[in-house]
């Protein structure tokens, strides 16, 4: 939540920088339709997951060839005496575009996290009395119809110990930190991936299927993606690149020599994709690839 404020607050606070800056700088004559189309590029961003899954500079040409389009029809000089201005509008729908991007994208993290312990608190809980209790009557009438047996047990708990109290804590807080960061892992895929690439979840592992890549540039691939889950996650990965046909023929054998990646840890302290056995399927047949 502390990085989500952080990157809410500099957003207004660009925005009232930028709506403000002519009267700050006379000198700076930004065109006035440049303004609404910062605005609508920030909405756009905050409002559509489509945009936010697409490479960051083939949205911004897209926006950038919607700002040349209106400065032509708007009848701006569009030349290089005006490069100054340009540049600078330029800039300003630019810095719109990241920074909205970086509030929407922490957003999505922040409703992932929260759906993700709501269910778990639902699959936990017991409902209560009034819920339940048509279906209690039901087994009632039930049992004494057809004369059948039906025991009531109740349970009374006492008062929770520190011990039981930190252990669920650190249980839940192990659950969502997975889910974190594979829903971070899996955000950083769609930006470092190609389209037809294929990328699933087996267990606490990613297993990505990459069509026309060769083991060379599926390592310079994962060496990428490893940067950048080490640069925005501070999280240690590691990796493993099966040419098909050389390295492995069948889906089980890659799973298998996923199974093997769990005795190649880092620190205890320090969550790393690995699976657990019974999360891998059994049921992958030998001709799946």
């Amino acid at each position: 939540m502390k990085t989500h404020r952080i990157w809410t607050i500099t957003t207004l606070c660009w925005f009232f920088a930028l709506f403000n800056v002519e009267r700050i700088f006379p000198q700076v004559d930004i065109a006035s339709f440049v303004y609404g189309l910062s605005t609508l590029i920030g909405v756009s961003m905050l409002a559509s997951p489509f945009l936010r899954r697409q490479r960051f500079g083939l949205v911004a040409a897209g926006f950038a060839v919607i700002w040349i389009v209106g400065k032509c029809v708007l009848g701006y000089a569009v030349d290089l005496s005006a490069l100054p201005i340009a540049l600078t509008e330029v800039c300003a729908m630019i810095t719109s575009q990241y920074l909205c991007l970086k509030v929407a994208q922490n957003t999505d993290e922040f409703v992932l996290t929260s759906t993700q312990m709501l269910e778990i608190l639902k699959a936990t809980s017991v409902p209560f009395i009034q819920v339940s209790e048509f279906a209690l009557l039901d087994e009632i009438r039930r049992a004494r119809r057809h004369e059948r047996p039906l025991t009531f047990a109740c349970l009374t708990p006492g008062k929770v110990t520190s011990d039981a109290l930190a252990g669920l804590v650190k249980e839940l807080t192990d659950s969502l930190s997975k889910e974190y960061i594979v829903g971070g892992i899996s955000r950083i895929l769609r930006m470092e991936t190609k389209s037809h690439d294929l990328a699933v979840r087996v267990g606490d592992q990613i297993l990505m299927l990459l069509p026309e890549t060769d083991a060379g540039q599926g390592k310079a691939m994962c060496r990428r993606i490893q940067s950048t889950v080490a640069e925005k996650l501070q999280i240690p990965m590691t990796t493993e690149v099966f040419a098909f046909g050389t390295d492995e023929l069948t889906l089980s054998g890659v799973l298998d020599r996923m199974r093997k990646l769990e005795n190649r840890a880092f620190d205890s302290e320090v969550f790393e994709l690995q699976p657990s056995k019974h999360d891998v399927p059994k049921t992958a047949t030998a001709n799946a690839f």
